[in-house]
């Protein structure tokens, strides 16, 4: 760890100790130490978590606290495979609505394209961040820890990074209701002493001490027909997820409350001050002193939205660069270019190749 001046970290720690996880992640992992023989009783005691600490517990965990459980799980069962036997386990439900939002997409492309939009949910950010990538032929999923997060105190823990990689594979299998066969599984850690079961598990190349936690695969898989897609539910998903987040907000964000009012409005072209002001309930003004207050703006926020929108739905290949266009709010397809050669200096079709 580099060495950094204690007052360098304090606004950090003060941020990292306030993230926290869906408590729906830590309740399949009691389900999961269970089928071990490890009583949940017995996992909040060695992990210092009070029974009625837990029992207090709504929907969110401090991320702190889940780290002690998975690390407590592992020194009391002994299974190096439990983050393994957590992906098998693993069902839409253990990612709160955004699992049931992923299971509704129409295909495997579309759901990866909406974690970025409600991670949040699962894991608060500042701690780690989902990556997506494709090169060529090749698609690449990957779950980085921040650094300052490690250096300000949240510990990297090998155990829960596999539990959250094989989650992937397991609960992508289970929506797709197919294998889904990959290429390669990276961990950034050290390798555990039996690498069998993990080479069993993903069905490929398994490698250790690569620097970062992925799953690379083909990039075809991306239209993998999900087997319970259904439009108007997911819709619904959606929803409900979005109003999750602005529960999660508060009343101190304003510019992420904004971000997620303006999401179902853009495709209907009503992504204007006034109906943002009304979808939070507050006046047109109000909303302008509260994100002067926070130095920002209406336009900045929609701005900045449809730029990171942008990127998501282009690399999905069932949509046309009119169907972004409309799904971002754009009456027309060239004031989407405009805005997109500024934003990145070349046209969305020459961008999406090479992506």
């Amino acid at each position: 760890m580099p060495i950094v001046p204690e007052t360098s970290l304090d606004p950090i720690r003060s941020r990292t100790a306030s993230l926290g996880v869906g408590v729906a992640y830590a309740k399949r992992l009691f389900e999961v130490a269970e089928r071990f023989g490890l009583p949940r009783a017995a996992l909040l005691r060695h992990a210092r978590i009070g029974p009625a600490d837990w029992e207090a517990t709504q929907t969110r965990l401090p991320l702190a606290a889940l780290v002690a459980l998975f690390e407590s799980a592992l020194a009391l069962t002994g299974r190096r495979d439990l983050g393994l036997e957590f992906g098998r386990q693993v069902r839409p439900g253990t990612f709160d609505v955004l699992g049931y939002a992923l299971m509704t997409c129409r295909n495997l492309g579309e759901a990866i394209a909406l974690v970025p939009l409600y991670r949040r949910l699962v894991f608060d950010s500042g701690y780690s961040e989902t990556r997506f990538a494709i090169d060529g032929d090749n698609a690449r999923l990957a779950w980085v820890v921040l650094p300052e997060a490690t250096e300000a105190g949240l510990p990297y823990c090998d155990v829960l990074a596999e539990s959250l990689i094989a989650s992937w594979l397991g609960l992508g299998r289970w929506i797709a209701g197919t294998e889904l066969p990959l290429r390669e599984v990276r961990f950034r850690h050290a390798a555990p002493e039996d690498t069998v079961p993990f080479a069993n598990f993903f069905g490929c190349p398994v490698h250790f001490s690569s620097g970062e936690n992925a799953l690379l695969f083909a990039r075809e898989l991306l239209t993998q027909p999900l087997v319970q897609a259904d439009a108007a539910l997911n819709l619904a998903m959606r929803d409900e997820a979005r109003k999750a987040l602005d529960r999660l907000q508060g009343e101190g964000d304003i510019a992420g409350r904004l971000r997620q009012t303006l999401l179902p409005l853009m495709p209907k072209c009503e992504a204007t001050l006034p109906r943002a002001a009304s979808g939070l309930g507050i006046t047109p003004r109000t909303l302008q002193r509260r994100l002067a207050s926070a130095d920002s703006s209406f336009q900045a926020v929609l701005d900045a939205t449809r730029r990171e929108l942008a990127q998501v739905y282009l690399r999905d290949p069932a949509l046309s660069a009119l169907d972004v266009a409309l799904l971002l709010g754009y009456a027309e397809q060239s004031s989407f270019t405009r805005a997109f050669r500024h934003w990145f200096g070349s046209a969305p079709s020459v961008w999406r190749r090479g992506a």
